[in-house]
């Protein structure tokens, strides 16, 4: 399971690139002494701010994940909860939590948890996929989307999430579903619930940004860079009305 895990989109180097971009960003914003990536994984985020910050600490509920994060001398991993972080008040420059939010259940207690162990001025990052504005509008253009080939694939990579999981993966139906607990029940992973519950539990700054539109990879391959570069501009332009063309959403808080 964990060798496919790798293969996901989000380890191809130019998303690496991105995001390595952010971590040096916060790095200097926040300060390089320490940072903690919730829900680590096979250690994506770790691998990239390894020599961008003087201490790393890494948490993950699963013991199979951990085991696969490359060690370095500057990390400490731990076995455990994202609503119970084990660690003291303003302990962290910068709190990371990549493609994890639609694992949670209750996004409050986690973000009063990651308010709880960041420094005064100390900045949150989540890289989130999909945002429920996209889900929602794919469902709601279902008939439409089904008569074109390029977004049909969206659609069906949406509606067949948890039977993808058990052929790519091999994990049961019903463990898929229960652990993609927002995408299948909870859907609170919108912009206004987020902001709202972000502002909630003492973060005073939240930026949330959209990225990667619908069909944006084959229109990039049919007519270039520029040319998407264009639509990019002009949907994000018309924001808030276009989020549900977004696949992707980032989080900034501080």
């Amino acid at each position: 399971m964990v060798g496919n895990y790798k293969g996901q989109p989000f380890f191809r180097p130019e998303n690496r690139q991105r995001v390595r971009k952010l971590l040096i960003a916060f790095s200097r914003e926040a300060g390089n002494q320490c940072l903690l990536d919730v829900g680590c994984g096979t250690g994506f985020i770790l691998d990239l701010a390894h020599d961008l910050f003087q201490r790393l600490e890494g948490i993950d509920v699963t013991p199979e994940m951990l085991a696969c994060v490359t060690p370095r001398g500057n990390l400490t991993l731990r076995l455990g909860q994202a609503e119970n972080l084990p660690f003291p008040a303003s302990s962290f420059n910068v709190v990371t939590c990549y493609s994890v939010l639609h694992h949670i259940e209750d996004p409050q207690s986690v973000f009063s948890e990651i308010r709880r162990v960041l420094k005064p001025g100390g900045l949150f990052y989540a890289d989130e996929s999909p945002s429920q504005h996209f889900r929602e509008f794919l469902l709601q253009n279902a008939a439409r989307i089904e008569e074109q080939p390029q977004l049909k694939v969206e659609l069906h990579a949406v509606l067949h999430e948890v039977e993808a999981y058990e052929s790519l993966y091999g994990i049961p139906e019903d463990v898929t579903h229960q652990a993609m607990v927002q995408n299948c029940d909870r859907g609170l992973l919108t912009e206004e619930s987020l902001r709202n519950v972000l502002a909630h539990v003492g973060f005073e700054r939240v930026q949330i940004e959209y990225r990667r539109f619908l069909s944006q990879p084959p229109l990039e391959d049919k007519f270039g860079g520029p040319y998407v570069r264009a639509v990019e501009h002009y949907l994000t332009s018309m924001l808030p009305l276009s989020r549900g063309f977004f696949k992707y959403f980032v989080i900034v808080a501080q």
